[in-house]
């Protein structure tokens, strides 16, 4: 399994989550492959130590842009975790768990692996449309976790600094390559977040459709208390049959920001 990224220092140096989940290490050299990364003298590097990146000034008014990888374009924009994100245009906010991650306009916030948001809100932290993309394999037809990106552990996480709500469209596209077979099945969903609390207030299966060998397949979402809350999701395939899947979340967000 790959290894979670556990922080980027100023240099670019990565540190992963040890197996343990309780610690750090400097990872192996798949591990730092698996996310595109430079592997030297035993280290695992986010880019070439000798090409660091840099913001462009001109393009890069106000903006404050931690770690590596990232970049803003535009102005006041800001870029507190991870790597690999973009913030362009006007006040945009990247963090919490977010990498690989983009937000886009004026005020849009992304706040998980993979997101892309986009607002044109006057008001920081108010509203945003976003999309997120899981991926997975299942080999059988139990009831199995997916996550954002494909990413162990990268969940649909909750801001829980405000109350909100969360409509979601949800699209799922399932193959079975070695039998030709081919499914999608489709979701309206409302969320909310109140008084310290997640609730699933509606979940409307919209179309299952496809050949009828992959008619079992199945698709589920649940509020989970954690820390913090997160949306979970599941899919549950056939019984020793492979089968591979994209999801797709548009999630239209308003908050008490």
């Amino acid at each position: 399994m790959i290894k979670k990224i556990s922080t980027i220092d100023k240099d670019g140096k990565v540190l992963f989550v040890d197996v343990k989940g309780t610690g750090t290490t400097v990872g192996s050299k798949a591990d730092c492959l698996s996310y595109g990364f430079k592997f030297r003298n035993n280290v695992c590097y986010c880019y070439d130590t000798r090409i660091k990146p840099k913001n462009d000034d001109k393009f890069s008014k106000g903006n404050i842009v931690n770690l590596a990888n990232n970049f803003a374009i535009g102005v006041g924009n800001k870029i507190t975790s991870g790597i690999n994100s973009v913030a362009l245009g006007f006040k945009n906010i990247i963090n919490k768990q977010a990498q690989n991650a983009i937000a886009i306009g004026q005020n849009a916030y992304s706040s998980n692996y993979g997101e892309l948001s986009y607002s044109a809100s006057t008001t920081t932290n108010k509203s945003k449309f976003s999309i997120m993309q899981y991926n997975a394999t299942t080999l059988n037809n139990t009831a199995t976790e997916i996550f954002l990106g494909g990413a162990q552990g990268a969940r649909l996480y909750i801001n829980e600094s405000f109350e909100t709500t969360y409509h979601i469209d949800s699209r799922l596209v399932v193959l079975d390559s070695a039998n030709n077979n081919a499914f999608f099945i489709t979701h309206t969903l409302l969320y909310k977040y109140a008084n310290s609390t997640l609730t699933e207030v509606l979940e409307v299966p919209i179309l299952n459709q496809g050949d009828s060998a992959l008619n079992a397949v199945s698709l589920a979402f649940a509020p989970v208390a954690s820390t913090p809350d997160y949306i979970e999701v599941k899919v549950t395939g056939l019984a020793s049959t492979r089968l591979d899947y994209t999801l797709i979340l548009q999630i239209t967000e308003i908050t008490n920001g």
